[in-house]
């Protein structure tokens, strides 16, 4: 992209983590813990002070073997799930058979967003925005506007799981970019100059996205295509900050003055399905 310096972020002491498919009550833990589930229980009749426990079974499980598993010493959770009623109660349940601490965001949708418009602070930009892109809608942040939730139509944007087959046009990675496009155009009075990106699917070190349910892996062009098409040739340019949604809640987690003293810290987002980080202090 013209004028445009796009770099994949790597944030030191972070690791991203696969939690997506841990295997869970003989199922995979984003069938259990994930929006679709809620959805599900919502369409049945649950009402929505017990949606929050119904997921408790499984966040307990998932907490208990991912806690043993990397040796945290305490965990942080954010993403929409957690604004769910009751899930707080819910939460310090399921904390008590824990050995460690386990703390909510305090803006648990937007807490990585804002932290990503902390990573473009030392730019010192005019205009910066944070993008924070996930399987059910884009979190949008910056100086100049109140956050906003843009969200995804699934009759214009489908799903796509493993397996499925995808339009051989690519016509389904065509719409993904208009509709983060139109989100940046949309929630940005002036051309940004500084962008932080955070896209909910691995990316290797030349920006190359893996799999999630917009079907874009393997995609090369996918973050010049989104610049080219939110900005064009308008603007000033300027640079991109991209990396995965669950890397860029590790960033918001180590500005929580409650894991100040925690060397190694859990990070889980909890929306369409659950994505992981961890994040050590050196």
């Amino acid at each position: 992209m013209r004028d445009w310096d796009v770099w994949r972020l790597v944030l030191p002491g972070v690791s991203p983590l696969e939690v997506w498919n841990l295997p869970v009550m003989g199922r995979e833990l984003w069938e259990l813990l994930g929006a679709p589930r809620v959805d599900a229980d919502r369409r049945a009749g649950v009402p929505e002070s017990a949606l929050a426990g119904r997921l408790g079974p499984a966040l307990a499980v998932a907490l208990s073997t991912l806690v043993k598993r990397h040796a945290v010493e305490a965990v942080w959770l954010s993403g929409g799930l957690v604004c769910l009623e009751g899930f707080g109660a819910m939460l310090s349940h399921v904390a008590t058979a824990l050995p460690c601490p386990v703390y909510m965001a305090e803006r648990p949708l937007f807490a990585p967003a804002q932290a990503g418009l902390r990573l473009l602070a030392p730019l010192a930009p005019a205009q910066p925005v944070a993008l924070d892109v996930g399987q059910t809608g884009i979190k949008c942040v910056s100086h100049t506007a109140a956050p906003r939730i843009f969200e995804r139509d699934t009759a214009l944007l489908p799903r796509y799981f493993i397996g499925m087959a995808r339009p051989p046009d690519g016509r389904h990675v065509q719409a993904a970019v208009a509709f983060i496009a139109s989100a940046l155009r949309v929630f940005s009075a002036q051309a940004p100059d500084a962008l932080c990106l955070a896209l909910p699917c691995p990316l290797d070190a030349s920006l190359i996205p893996g799999g999630c349910t917009y079907g874009w892996e393997g995609h090369a062009s996918l973050v010049a295509d989104i610049l080219q098409a939110a900005l064009g040739n308008e603007g000033r340019g300027g640079t991109a900050l991209v990396l995965n949604d669950a890397e860029l809640a590790t960033e918001a987690a180590r500005r929580d003055s409650r894991l100040a003293n925690h060397s190694r810290v859990l990070c889980l987002t909890l929306g369409f399905g659950p994505g992981g980080a961890l994040l050590e202090r050196r």
